[in-house]
């Protein structure tokens, strides 16, 4: 496996299967950050206090805590080639949106300029399923079966240009990282 230098901070088990799903499809590694394995949601409203807690604080404490991103201790950035996405639902704290969606609420955090804020209005299921995709959080197998039952290339067609998500931009960045789908359109 190459690298490590993908975290995902998910809103709850569906983007947490969701997000392993791409990374088994491109063999992909990345760390990710749930509550409970996803079993506690990740709120937007909490995100502001999740980047500031103990593993968040430099970048030696967050490779502690996730052990597999690259860490270079020669060097003066040590995690220079970071990306962190948080990937959330916006049902929950409409009043944050826009913070999140313009990363103002991450200002705070050491990290604001490797975060890329991911979001699905409202929800993932929602998302996935006005492109054509049978999935719910209430049948996890379906989130399971979504890679298995459709092309990779299919569901990115499909997450491009919606004005519902910004999905597309996390899943060209995995596209780029990965030798064999760096030259994909």
């Amino acid at each position: 496996m190459s690298t490590c230098r993908t975290l995902i901070v998910v809103h709850g088990r569906s983007e947490l299967i969701f997000c392993k799903g791409i990374a088994r499809v491109l063999r992909m590694n990345a760390e990710y950050d749930s509550d409970n394995g996803g079993g506690n949601c990740i709120q937007i409203r909490h995100l502001e206090e999740r980047f500031r807690s103990d593993h968040f604080r430099s970048e030696l404490a967050l490779h502690n805590k996730f052990k597999k991103l690259e860490y270079l201790s020669g060097k003066d950035v040590k995690m220079p080639n970071l990306r962190i996405f948080p990937i959330m639902d916006l049902d929950d704290s409409s009043h944050m949106v826009k913070q999140y969606k313009t990363k103002n609420m991450f200002n705070a955090c050491i990290f604001k300029d490797r975060i890329t804020p991911i979001f699905s209005d409202p929800d993932l299921d929602t998302v996935l399923n006005r492109c054509g995709f049978g999935v719910s959080h209430d049948d996890l197998s379906s989130y399971d079966e979504l890679f298995n039952e459709h092309e990779l290339s299919d569901v990115i067609k499909a997450l491009r240009g919606r004005n519902d998500t910004n999905l597309a931009v996390f899943l060209d960045y995995c596209l780029s990282i990965t030798p064999s789908y760096q030259n994909y359109e």
